[in-house]
């Protein structure tokens, strides 16, 4: 991955480093066998030389940060534990493999790709693996050695979106969010995560029968579940919901971060209103929010902005102006969801008993949502002591009849990251 930040990456390298923030994912794969680690090493091989936009070192000088050639193999460490990533244990590699008994990590730069971007190398990854280790594995809808090139891989469609004339446009205003640590009184800590299991087509039914989809519908009763500790409270519970901007800017095949946000204020109208309407709602704002003209717009501004910050003589005035954005939901957004979407891979997915998400800490509470098998996972992270608000917000699944299991609590184990 030799060479310069592109537009939508920018925001993401310089920002984590502006804030002190390990800005990785760790996605935690159960398979149904141990794994075995010289196919592991051979599958991850593979998947480097398919993604050479993510095969680099991040590195930087007195102006920028930028990627140089690394030939290092990926690393593939027997460990569970935190790694650091761009290191010399990962052979200054920006992602790696780990792996106990029967449990996969895969570990990745947010900077240099998203969500969307990571399920494709782990998808490559897991049919190499597969393949040699099980046989009759498809390759359909996989990204494997011999596909003919397509630059669309490696090039960032936010790179080549149109000058706009900052100064004609109104700066967007955000209403001050309900904060758990500050206004509900919680007691920050180091992050902690539980992983949380449920049955897909029990919670679809739910959610269908709601006119809601799976994101929306924990977006709306992590609100109510809120709401339910802190009744009194003077200002509205104000989420952010992660949206994958690809369809929007024509761009499905790149690998760099594409993303937009959608904004939920559950106000006092909406907590009045019938389940069902809230969830139309909340459907709706998300509708709307997403509208390809409206996500374009939105980040042609964000482009140029990004563009005029670059312009900046030094890291130091770089990482400052990109801090800023990079913390820019800080007391405007009471907590995130992200629904990184459907395993679609049946040969693959025979083999995976579970499938995680872990996020970096950029908010002080965050939900990852994934399916798979049947099973929708979430992984519910916070940043403060009390379990006061995943208590409540399974008691609202339990609530409206959807199981769960809780298969795991544990400290943040995303990889830490070195320059």
């Amino acid at each position: 991955m030799p060479g310069r930040i592109t537009t939508g990456d920018k925001m993401h390298v310089y920002g984590c480093f502006a804030c002190g923030v390990d800005y990785t994912i760790r996605v935690k794969i159960g398979m149904d066998d141990l794994l075995d680690p010289d196919m592991l090493v051979r599958a991850a091989e593979k998947t480097n030389k398919r993604f050479p936009s993510l095969s680099g070192r991040l590195v930087k000088n007195d102006k920028e940060y930028y990627y140089e050639d690394n030939d290092a193999p990926i690393a593939v460490i027997n460990t569970k534990d935190r790694i650091t990533l761009n290191s010399a244990s990962t052979g200054y590699h920006v992602w790696a493999v780990c792996y106990s008994e029967d449990v996969l990590f895969i570990d990745c730069f947010h900077g240099a790709t998203d969500g969307n971007g990571l399920f494709r190398l782990i998808t490559t990854l897991l049919y190499y693996y597969c393949s040699e280790r099980y046989g009759g594995i498809s390759d359909e809808n996989v990204m494997v050695l011999g596909d003919s090139f397509d630059d669309r891989e490696i090039r960032d469609p936010q790179d080549e979106l149109p000058e706009t004339d900052l100064s004609t446009v109104t700066p967007a205003s955000y209403e001050p969010a309900f904060t758990l640590e500050t206004d509900g009184g919680l007691t920050p800590s180091e992050p902690t995560i539980w992983d949380v299991e449920m049955p897909e087509d029990a919670f679809v039914r739910f959610t269908s029968s709601h006119d809601s989809s799976p994101g929306t519908m924990i977006s709306l009763l992590f609100a109510r579940a809120i709401d339910g500790l802190y009744p009194d409270r003077k200002k509205n519970i104000i989420s952010s919901y992660v949206v994958n901007a690809r369809p929007m800017l024509d761009a499905k095949k790149t690998m760099h971060n594409c993303l937009s946000m959608v904004i939920m204020n559950y106000e006092d109208r909406i907590k009045k209103m019938p389940f069902t309407t809230q969830c139309t709602v909340y459907r709706g704002k998300t509708f709307i929010q997403s509208d390809k003209d409206n996500v374009r717009a939105g980040l042609t501004v964000n482009a140029n902005y990004i563009r005029m910050v670059d312009q900046m003589e030094t890291v130091e005035e770089k990482e400052k102006a990109f801090g800023q954005m990079f913390g820019a939901g800080e007391g405007y957004v009471t907590y995130l969801v992200s629904y990184v979407g459907q395993w679609r891979h049946k040969d693959i997915g025979e083999h995976v008993k579970s499938f995680y998400s872990h996020a970096p800490s950029t908010f002080s509470l965050m939900t990852i949502v994934s399916a798979s098998g049947g099973k929708i996972y979430m992984s519910v992270q916070q940043r403060f002591k009390e379990d006061t608000v995943r208590e409540a917000f399974l008691e609202q699944l339990a609530k409206n009849g959807i199981p769960y299991r809780v298969d795991g609590k544990m400290n943040s184990d995303v990889a830490r990251f070195e320059i």
